[in-house]
């Protein structure tokens, strides 16, 4: 038997029109959004050298030290996997001549014990702002120390959420319904900068800062501070966001 409805649903009520609103939204806010399915994983042999942009308008390169770490499970739902003590990161480089805002979503699964997940580095002689869990908690902080804030990051092996901004005055997280402020300015971020998915530079060592996660999704904006924003388009993505997880996830 089908139920058919008298009246006629507002636009999004519809499962399955949350990843075309969600398309538009990062086309209009100038996002770029990878996502771990087989047509964007770009390969030589065996070894995964890069992770193409949704809409193929630029390429994550492996990271320096991810020399044929990466492995990708075409799922469903797709996901590159980050080993523990392996750097089996990705690179947009160059993405900023400086960091006047910016806003970093991911998607991922993890026991608790992700570490690194998302960086915006301005180098070595400079600072970086990154995205850490670590004992079942997300942590947004800068290498230097001037900030650092928290929230629980959800059930071990359920798909998770985080969303991290900074605006050029304040660092904002959010995880879920969940949101923070760290209300500093974080010095050293005026210089030519490095986004960085599944580790925090292309320095090796660093094996304890890598942990386990199973990546699916992360959207970036360049140049764009959505949380806290008033802006009508930059709340619309935010909205649009939240409908994408809550119903597709």
């Amino acid at each position: 038997m089908m139920l058919h409805l008298a009246t006629r649903l507002p636009d999004g009520a519809l499962l399955g029109r949350e990843e075309q609103a969600l398309e538009q939204l990062l086309t209009r806010t100038n996002a770029a959004r990878f996502v771990a399915r087989p047509a964007d994983i770009q390969t030589e042999g065996d070894r995964i050298t890069g992770w193409r942009e949704a809409r193929d308008a630029v390429v994550a390169e492996a990271s320096t030290p991810n020399v044929g770490n990466s492995r990708f499970d075409s799922g469903p739902p797709g996901a590159l996997l980050c080993e523990e003590g392996r750097n089996c990161g990705f690179t947009l480089p160059g993405f900023a001549p400086k960091v006047e805002a910016f806003t970093a979503a991911i998607l991922y699964r993890s026991s608790g014990q992700a570490r690194s997940l998302l960086s915006v580095s301005t180098g070595q002689a400079n600072n970086m702002i990154y995205l850490n869990e670590v004992d079942g908690q997300i942590l947004a902080q800068d290498r230097s120390g001037t900030v650092q804030i928290s929230l629980a990051a959800g059930q071990q092996h359920a798909v998770k959420s985080a969303i991290l901004c900074y605006d050029g005055r304040a660092l904002r997280l959010a995880c879920g319904a969940e949101a923070v402020l760290g209300n500093s300015r974080v010095p050293g971020m005026d210089h030519p900068a490095d986004f960085f998915i599944g580790c925090r530079s292309n320095r090796p060592g660093l094996q304890k800062t890598l942990g386990q996660s199973r990546i699916h999704e992360v959207m970036f904006w360049p140049d764009r501070a959505l949380l806290g924003s008033a802006l009508a388009e930059d709340r619309d993505m935010l909205a649009a966001l939240d409908r994408y997880l809550r119903w597709v996830w």
